[in-house]
C-alpha cells in the first residue's frame, strides 16, 4: 500500500478507536501511546512497511475487547479481551477497508497480546513491549515505578534493542538487565 493511503487508512482507523471509547479518555491515551510506542520501535528495529503497517494497525485496536467483555462479563482481565477483541477489531477493519491479510493477523495479534508465550513474529513482540512500556507506567502512575516490574519485564518481556533502551532509560534501569 502506498505511504500515503497507509498513513489515510490508520488515521482513519484511529478516529473511529477513539469513537469506540467515546467519553474514556483514559484509554484513548492508552491506545494513542501504545501506538507512539509501536511505531516508534517497529521503525528502529527497522521493519518493513507492510509488517509496520499490521503492527501500527494492531496496536491501535488491541484493546478493543475491553468493552464488550466488560459489558458481557463485567471484568476485562486479559484473557477475556483476547476472547472478545477480535470479532470487533475484524468488524472495524473489513468496515474502514483493511485487506483479508492485515485483518487476519490485527485480529491474530489482538487476540493474544497479553500471551508472552510462543510469540510469532517481530510484529507480535513490539506490540507486547510497546503495551508494556505504557502499562508499567499507567500502573503505578503517579508512583514510582517499582524496579523489581521493570527487570521482570525487561527479563520476560523485552527482545528487540529499541524497546529494551526505551525501558531502560525511561524507567532509569540501566543495570538491571546486561
Amino acid at each position: 500500500m502506498e505511504r500515503g493511503k497507509s498513513r489515510e487508512i490508520l488515521n482513519s482507523l484511529t478516529q473511529e478507536m477513539v469513537r469506540f471509547y467515546q467519553g474514556d479518555p483514559n484509554r484513548i491515551q492508552h491506545f494513542i501511546k501504545v501506538h507512539s510506542f509501536a511505531k516508534l520501535i517497529g521503525e528502529s528495529e527497522k521493519l518493513d512497511a507492510d509488517t509496520l503497517f499490521v503492527l501500527e494497525a494492531a496496536s491501535i485496536v488491541h484493546d478493543i475487547g475491553i468493552k464488550p467483555a466488560e459489558e458481557k462479563y463485567g471484568n476485562c482481565s486479559g484473557k477475556l479481551q483476547e476472547q472478545e477483541g477480535p470479532a470487533f477489531a475484524e468488524e472495524m477493519l473489513q468496515r474502514l477497508g483493511f485487506s483479508e491479510e492485515v485483518t487476519a493477523r490485527v485480529s491474530y495479534l489482538v487476540g493474544h497480546h497479553h500471551t508472552y508465550t510462543d510469540v510469532d513474529g517481530l510484529d507480535y513482540r513490539i506490540l507486547l513491549e510497546a503495551d508494556f512500556l505504557v502499562n508499567l507506567f499507567e500502573e503505578y502512575a503517579p508512583k514510582k515505578t517499582p524496579r523489581e516490574a521493570v527487570g521482570a519485564a525487561l527479563s520476560n518481556i523485552f527482545r528487540t534493542k529499541t524497546g529494551e533502551s526505551i525501558c531502560r532509560v525511561m524507567f532509569d534501569v540501566p543495570d538491571i538487565k546486561q
